[in-house]
């Protein structure tokens, strides 16, 4: 007794009549056939589940049917059951992942100078022919370039870039494009029809839009819940597919457009607690706010493919209430996250960071470009120093270090001139070494931030702040430190508070106490010099006459 076939094995398209999706590739095929032009080699392309192996299985029984009809195989003769059966030899499909060696080219090769022992083409189907080493594609080049006439190559690839040119150009292309949701869905339910499945309309559509185009994967999601209930229903649907509704997207987006983080990650731990994948979750949000961007644009549903008629209006109405700039930047955001997930960070963790940042309020921050001083590089905006080794970016212009001039009176004749030093010593300006002063307005900006960023002041509540007049620096936690110093709208968020207290922009950076710099008067050369003594170096004083000569 047989066992059970898969659905996707099953339905199989036989003849070109039945494959879905690619009516321009299928036709091309079938005039080629009819019109005896036939060639030596073609290269299929395309995404997974797209029809490429099946179209290459029925061109073979296609070239060789003694009974074609407008280009398609009966189905019927001897060959044709052969075929489908694996029982004739001279249709030979080959497995490039695992077969990728030169020997099983090399083999191939041998194998092309006998001529087909039933049928009128030997046809030799290789997938996956982007796997084939260097050597193993030098020698189906060999091939190629001169078959045999009995030989056709028929070459299967989901990624054609690579595929070296020199095999492209010898090759028919041929570009199998995702098939349509809604060719999809008509075929799910023709299948399930047949199989006396109940599947309805809207079940049928939320799995074409899961297939992501290929045909193969709504079969296998159809099949998955067949399994479970012949009653085949969108609930059904999302619990085996592992989604949900589709209106906690509008719940979260929502969440994000009124600033409310907290409701939004409350969503997200709902949907985990209903064992929802994170991942794909991410990616329904991307597709949720391109679908925001597309009504907002068109102000009609016409971009809009894959949804339900409901749906269309609901994005119609929400995307009213939703800028261009907002659907952009959540877009890149969250791809940013999907990016991180694929590296093995926690995918909550990633999601939860992504959903938050989004609700802080975008604002360009105002960074003035440093002045250019001729004994250092300049610095642009974008690699401005860190201060105190915290890895704050500075948006003020910070003093320049100048190097410490003796005082020349006028009627002065002889200058001092200090030797190198033996040991590298950094005396600050009066202007550097301002004393440092509690800010006295930080409990009242960390008393606002508990409302405005409830997250920052989780941070901040235990912290302590000093101002040295053009800088807040904060003495907080290196966990602290750690999230200010990745988290850009953090730092926005931070600034504008302080600005709005205190009426002045200041810049922020981390409060170390082995770095503060001392308070120092102004030094004249004097003063210098005996500081220098005194920290070991040797000074030597030179004077010069009137004639430009040293003297001791």
């Amino acid at each position: 007794m047989a066992g059970y076939r898969a659905l996707y094995r099953k339905w199989r398209p036989v003849r070109f009549e039945d494959v879905v999706g690619q009516l321009p590739i299928v036709t091309a095929l079938q005039n080629q056939i009819c019109m005896d032009r036939v060639g030596h080699a073609y290269l299929f392309t395309g995404t997974r589940g797209t029809g490429k192996t099946t179209c290459a299985k029925i061109f073979a029984k296609a070239v060789n049917c003694v009974n074609q009809h407008n280009g398609d195989p009966c189905g019927e003769c001897e060959i044709c059951k052969g075929i489908d059966d694996g029982s004739i030899l001279d249709v030979v499909e080959i497995d490039a992942a695992s077969n990728n060696g030169v020997d099983s080219i090399r083999d191939l090769r041998d194998e092309t100078a006998y001529t087909p022992g039933i049928c009128r083409y030997k046809v030799y189907i290789i997938d996956e022919v982007h796997m084939l080493s260097i050597a193993a594609f030098n020698a189906l080049l060999k091939i190629m370039e001169e078959p045999p006439p009995h030989i056709i190559f028929i070459l299967a690839t989901t990624e054609i870039h690579k595929v070296p040119a020199t095999i492209r150009s010898r090759c028919q292309r041929y570009d199998f494009g995702r098939i349509q949701p809604a060719e999809i869905a008509k075929r799910l339910e023709y299948v399930a029809q047949q199989e006396a499945i109940a599947l309805d309309n809207n079940a049928a559509e939320l799995i074409a839009r899961l297939a992501d185009g290929a045909l193969r994967d709504g079969l296998s999601i159809l099949d998955t819940c067949a399994s479970v209930s012949e009653q085949v229903n969108i609930e059904l649907v999302r619990q085996m597919a592992g989604v949900t509704e589709r209106g906690y997207l509008f719940s979260i987006s929502n969440a994000l457009s009124e600033q409310k983080a907290v409701d939004a990650l409350e969503e997200i731990a709902k949907l985990r607690q209903k064992s929802i994948d994170l991942r794909r979750l991410t990616e329904e949000l991307i597709a949720h706010y391109r679908n925001l961007l597309l009504a907002k644009i068109a102000q009609k549903g016409e971009l809009l493919g894959g949804i339900s008629a409901e749906e269309e209006q609901e994005y119609l109405q929400a995307a009213n209430n939703c800028s261009e700039t907002v659907c952009i930047r959540a877009i890149r955001r969250l791809g940013n996250a999907i990016e991180q997930m694929s590296r093995g960070a926690d995918q909550r963790i990633e999601l939860e960071l992504a959903l938050f940042e989004l609700c802080q309020p975008e604002q360009q921050s105002a960074i003035v470009q440093q002045p250019v001083h001729s004994s250092q590089p300049a610095n642009t905006a974008n690699n401005l120093p860190p201060i105190g080794g915290g890895g704050f970016k500075v948006t003020q212009p910070a003093p320049i270090q100048q190097p410490v001039q003796p005082v020349i009176e006028p009627e002065q004749k002889e200058q001092p001139i200090v030797s190198q030093p033996q040991k590298s010593v950094s005396v600050p300006t009066a202007k550097e070494a301002h004393a440092l002063e509690p800010f006295e307005n930080w409990q009242q900006i960390v008393e606002i931030l508990k409302k405005k960023a409830p997250l920052l002041h989780a941070n901040l509540k235990d912290s302590s702040a000093f101002c040295d007049g053009r800088r807040v620096l904060i003495d907080g936690t290196e966990i602290f430190l750690e999230y200010i110093r990745k988290n850009q709208s953090a730092k926005r968020v931070l600034k504008q508070t302080i600005e709005e207290v205190c009426g002045v922009r200041y810049g922020i950076g981390p409060y170390d106490k082995l770095k503060q710099p001392q308070e120092t008067a102004a030094v004249n050369t004097e003063d210098t010099l005996k500081q220098l003594q005194a920290m070991g170096v040797d000074v030597e004083i030179q004077t010069t006459n009137y004639k430009g000569e040293s003297e001791p």
